[in-house]
């Protein structure tokens, strides 16, 4: 028999840690992937054997990243552990928990007719915990597959789980979302969106394009707003409302949103170089692109790489729904841009129902009235009210508005009378290419002049002298 000795016991240990650590994530000691899935087929086993249904429990935490980009490796194991400590009281004897990956957990629960209630209590609460030492809240998403009526692999099940989380991302963590057959088939349509989408960006195919704004009272262009754009070589036109939101589970919208800003900079450059000073140049930032720790030195640095003339101003339009899911990140943000000259524009204001102690204080310079308080405007006493409590809140913040979605000329008169300083719209101007508007730039000093459009800029008699002053336009 080989004789016990220190070193002896000191390389049991360290082989004891190794198998722990194997098996096991250190942050959390709940047992990781390689632990679960082979516990998982065993439970299976059992199950089908006993003729038992099992729940498996997809838990993402979505924001893992931001915690990590605020309070650095800290502040990460702070809300893991969070999360973990309010997952375990849940799982009974024989069930099964796991740290499967950085920001998911997986539970193995045997179901019953309580099953459904149980799991939703367990996402609920995991969604509005505290984290220890910050100010937010963990942010879950949450998918389930059931054994057999799913899959009766472990493999498969565990996936169609988090098929169904990536469903539930818009839940906030309310509920788990049960797999559905055709959430695998919009997975795998997703998934070929993304790679496409990377292939557009190495192969330059998304494109912008310009949509004037218009000063309600003169007819004055006050600046243009750049869309991003995706004409697929098979597909044909991708809408943004497709795109956008594969990029933003990709991360690859802090791609597109340099990309744009980058060639909304070398078009304002191009203008300038054909005798067109446009007053003011916007684009549009995501909730993500916000949240990237170095938002504002990507911007600092496009502009230094591409200057703007003294007579443009870079306006960043970004959504209401960022100040109110995270106020302080959204003041401090629009500081660190009103630093460095960028003026910030609250897009689709109205839809998420701010209120004016939230705004009160934050360096805004736009408040951008949502397309759907516009549409019917004239025609819509409770439309008319909406825009008419947005405009004087806006004034008594010293801002300027701008109303989307003007379409016909009823509306361009019911927002001028209400004191709304500007509007874009298919009325003015659909979105076009850039050398598209510098056509419109020349031929709107005259088209303005010339049938309904004389009418409504020549003689204006409307009293704005309590509004924000609207930066000067080419006349």
């Amino acid at each position: 028999m080989k004789p016990v000795t220190q070193q002896t016991l000191g390389e049991e240990f360290f082989f004891q840690s190794l198998e722990y650590g194997f098996h096991h994530d250190l942050i959390t000691s709940l047992p990781n992937y390689v632990s679960f899935r082979k516990s998982l087929k065993q439970m299976l086993g059992n199950a089908a054997a006993a003729g038992q249904e099992i729940a498996v429990l997809w838990i993402d935490v979505l924001n893992l990243r931001r915690e990590y980009s605020i309070g650095g490796d800290e502040g990460a194991e702070r809300l893991i552990r969070t999360v973990a400590d309010s997952l375990r009281p849940w799982v009974n004897g024989g069930e099964l928990i796991s740290r499967y990956s950085d920001q998911c957990f997986v539970i193995a629960l045997r179901s019953d007719d309580r099953i459904e209630a149980r799991l939703n209590w367990i996402v609920e609460e995991a969604s509005h915990l505290h984290i220890r030492g910050s100010e937010g809240k963990p942010e879950i998403a949450a998918g389930v597959a059931f054994f057999p009526e799913d899959a009766n692999s472990s493999e498969d099940l565990i996936r169609f789980a988090s098929v169904a989380a990536v469903s539930a991302a818009g839940t906030r963590g309310r509920y788990a979302v049960p797999f559905q057959p055709e959430m695998n088939v919009a997975l795998l349509q997703e998934r070929s969106l993304e790679k496409d989408l990377r292939i557009a960006l190495h192969e330059h195919q998304l494109t912008l394009v310009y949509q004037p704004q218009i000063d309600l009272r003169t007819g004055d262009i006050l600046g243009v707003e750049g869309l991003t754009r995706w004409d697929h070589p098979t597909r044909g036109p991708v809408s943004p409302t497709q795109f956008i939101p594969v990029a933003e589970r990709s991360n690859l919208i802090h791609e597109i949103f340099a990309h744009s800003l980058r060639r909304l900079l070398i078009d304002a450059a191009s203008w300038r170089a054909a005798g067109v000073t446009m007053p003011s140049v916007a684009v549009n930032a995501s909730a993500a692109n916000v949240r990237q720790e170095d938002f504002v030195s990507i911007v600092e640095r496009e502009l230094a790489a591409n200057p703007l003339g003294h007579n443009t101003q870079l306006d960043i339009e970004m959504t209401e729904s960022l100040l109110m899911d995270d106020e302080d990140l959204f003041s401090e943000r629009l500081k660190g841009l009103r630093a460095i000259g960028v003026n910030v524009s609250l897009d689709d204001f109205g839809t998420r129902y701010t209120g004016f102690n939230a705004l009160k204080g934050l360096p805004l310079n736009t408040m951008k009235i949502d397309k759907c308080f516009v549409h019917g405007v004239d025609r819509s006493a409770q439309a008319q009210s909406l825009c008419q409590t947005i405009v004087v809140m806006a004034r008594q913040l010293n801002l300027k508005t701008i109303a989307e979605g003007v379409e016909d000329f009823g509306e361009l008169r019911a927002l001028r009378e209400i004191g709304c300083n500007a509007g874009q719209g298919y009325l003015f101007q659909k979105p076009v290419p850039s050398d598209q508007l510098l056509r419109f730039v020349h031929e709107w000093p005259e088209r303005k002049k010339q049938g309904k459009f004389a009418c409504e800029f020549l003689d204006v008699d409307v009293n704005l002298q309590n509004a924000p002053n609207t930066f000067s336009g080419i006349v």
